[in-house]
């Protein structure tokens, strides 16, 4: 048994050096995608949007009772969006408006956002069917498309300026051809960093965050993790955060 564990200890010793090589406290950032605006247009026939979401010619806005909106004029949102990136969607009935009519975007004072503007493709549709008009934003670009297909891109003077979404841009009365709205989402996307989980056999440095049991820790002292080493029983060597 003796001449076994003198062989034993060296092999034991190998897997743990193994183990330190591999491991990683290192943090992993994951991009996400989180909607933060959204209406489908639901309620009476006859009462007006929620102005909690829109502002502008909210009194030419009339609901249908099955989950539309018809404008007379214009609307555009209450908020200005500030992420720097994300898409703007919207199933829109608007005949032969432009895309950037159907949908377009304004500074957060209500203003006109300036820049080059780049023709994809043809920016209009001809019929009275819903289509899906999106606007794809970068901190350097919008890029209009209609039902998928890309139309036209606007690279904005000033990078990253916050914006507000607008419905039936320009149009006002009867100029606005009966443009009817079926819904319309925000969704930006960001990254998110979360600490690695505690593992055994992980050499960890002061600073580093791991988590354990959904708890976030900071190391205290550089150490080596050994089974039975995780966070909590340990106090001197990790820090709840």
């Amino acid at each position: 048994m003796r001449h076994g564990a003198r062989w034993l200890r060296p092999l034991l010793a190998a897997a743990v050096t193994v183990s330190v090589l591999t491991g990683s406290g290192v943090a992993h950032a994951d991009t996400v995608t989180r909607t933060v605006f959204s209406d489908g247009f639901g309620g009476d026939r006859g009462t007006g949007v929620d102005t909690a979401k829109w502002t502008g010619d909210t009194w030419d806005a009339r609901l249908d009772g099955d989950g539309h909106v018809a404008l007379g004029s214009w609307l555009c949102t209450e908020s200005a969006f500030s992420q720097s990136s994300g898409r703007a969607s919207a199933r829109i009935q608007a005949g032969r408006a432009s895309a950037r009519r159907a949908l377009g975007v304004l500074t957060a004072d209500g203003g006109v956002v300036s820049g080059q503007v780049e023709m994809l493709g043809d920016d209009d549709v001809d019929d009275w069917d819903f289509h899906t008009y999106a606007i794809d934003w970068t901190r350097t670009s919008f890029v209009w498309s209609i039902d998928g297909r890309q139309v036209l891109r606007l690279t904005p003077a000033a990078a990253g300026q916050p914006f507000r979404l607008a419905l039936n841009l320009g149009g006002g009365g009867r100029r606005s051809g009966g443009v009817v709205v079926d819904s319309v989402s925000v969704a930006v996307r960001y990254t998110v960093v979360s600490a690695p989980v505690w593992k055994a056999f992980t050499t960890y440095k002061v600073g580093d965050q791991v988590t354990y049991k959904g708890v976030t820790y900071r190391v205290l002292e550089q150490h080596t993790a050994l089974p039975g080493w995780q966070p909590g029983p340990l106090p001197a060597l990790f820090q709840k955060i």
